[in-house]
């Protein structure tokens, strides 16, 4: 008898296991056919091959922005600002004086904003026609922000950081002591922040006066990024990654034995990420996720869409 049921429960095992096996390998377990089936809203091809590669004229320093259909906007050696269909074909072409290694922003409604070495910015249709010029006194190689109101902010190697109306009118500017090649961050009340040569990270009220400056011990060519608890966090050539509070005091600072020209990122649990010179990428306990701001980092974003 005990035999009997040892052999009965034996049997029942296996046909479980069997069942299971059959199940793994069946048409009707969605998990497992899901793992190798790539998302819908996602490419087809092969994970790490090419898609397609648009050829410009001379080198591509300038970060591509995407617009809402798809467009690919980035700057050129070749002094072009090249519009790329989402297949990979040319779009349109807006020709510059200069090299363009500012990353092109796209504002809410469609116009794009790159500046150039020759020493203007630039807003320019979706058709890719120029709608107005803004000149500066060198080259602009920051990459601009876009506040609520539609005022873009870019900086200058003419040692300031520029306010211009929509219409391409300037609403003020702010005069560091350096080169002003960092990309400026808008906070949640509309504070602009920016870095300089001149060793300063600087706050600056809507209305273009000074509310602090932040004193590190080198150049910042980094562009800043606000968290969601007000911290700023920037890198210096002095080495450090700072975080900063929202009335200019010192959080707490990150020391590495390289510059830091990387521009900061946030991640969703609050994770901070900056690159050194040391060849090191560095992840950073923070103390919230990126700002609910009208530009609270480099590009706008974590995807860096460059888009409004």
């Amino acid at each position: 008898m005990k035999k009997f049921i040892s052999s009965f429960w034996l049997t029942m095992v296996l046909l479980l296991f069997l069942s299971i096996l059959s199940g793994c390998g069946g048409r009707g377990n969605n998990s497992v056919r899901l793992v190798n089936t790539p998302s819908p809203t996602l490419s087809s091809g092969n994970l790490g091959t090419i898609n397609w590669a648009f050829e410009t004229e001379d080198s591509i320093d300038s970060s591509p922005a995407i617009g809402p259909d798809g467009t690919i906007y980035a700057g050129s050696h070749d002094n072009k600002l090249h519009a790329v269909n989402p297949n990979g074909t040319k779009k349109w072409d807006f020709e510059t004086g200069d090299n363009i290694d500012s990353s092109p922003a796209i504002g809410p409604d469609g116009t794009i904003y790159a500046g150039s070495e020759d020493h203007k910015l630039y807003a320019i249709n979706p058709d890719g026609t120029r709608k107005w010029q803004f000149e500066t006194g060198e080259s602009i190689n920051s990459s601009p922000a876009i506040g609520l109101d539609g005022i873009i902010y870019v900086g200058s190697w003419d040692k300031k950081l520029y306010a211009i109306n929509p219409d391409g009118t300037k609403k003020w500017e702010f005069e560091t002591g350096d080169i002003v090649n960092s990309s400026p961050a808008i906070g949640p009340d509309g504070t602009i922040y920016a870095g300089s040569h001149d060793n300063k990270l600087y706050a600056i009220n809507p209305d273009g006066t000074k509310q602090w400056e932040f004193v590190t011990g080198d150049s910042i060519w980094s562009s800043p990024a606000i968290s969601s608890d007000g911290t700023i966090y920037v890198g210096s050539a002095d080495h450090k990654l700072y975080a900063i509070n929202p009335d200019g005091t010192t959080r707490w600072e990150f020391g590495t034995d390289g510059y830091i020209d990387s521009s900061p990122a946030i991640g969703p649990d609050g994770t901070v990420y900056a690159g050194s010179s040391n060849h090191r990428l560095y992840a950073i306990y923070g103390s919230g996720t990126l700002a609910d701001s009208p530009w609270p980092m480099f590009h706008h974003d974590l995807s860096h869409t460059g888009r409004k």
